[in-house]
């Protein structure tokens, strides 16, 4: 048998651990190619499912109508009890 080479020697001390620093990353994030900044959600939505998520949503008229003439009639009914 022969020597035990210089790192297994018992008289030798452990290397001590590299201490990771606060602005280092784990190699298990390395390769990940995750997107760029400028990543574009609604292109990526309409790519993926071949339309877009959003649409605007516009109030019709009518409604705009009923709810200008139920302020107008609070408003009357307000004045006429006070």
């Amino acid at each position: 048998m022969g020597a035990p080479c210089e790192g297994c020697s018992k008289n030798q001390k452990p290397a001590p651990a590299k201490a990771k620093r606060s602005w280092e990353q784990d190699k298990l994030y390395d390769g990940l190619d995750l997107p760029d900044e400028d990543f574009n959600y609604d292109e990526f939505v309409a790519k993926k499912f071949g339309y877009l998520p959003h649409k605007k949503i516009g109030v019709k008229l009518y409604w705009w109508i009923l709810g200008i003439f139920l302020l107008v009639l609070m408003a009357l009914y307000a004045f006429y009890i006070l």
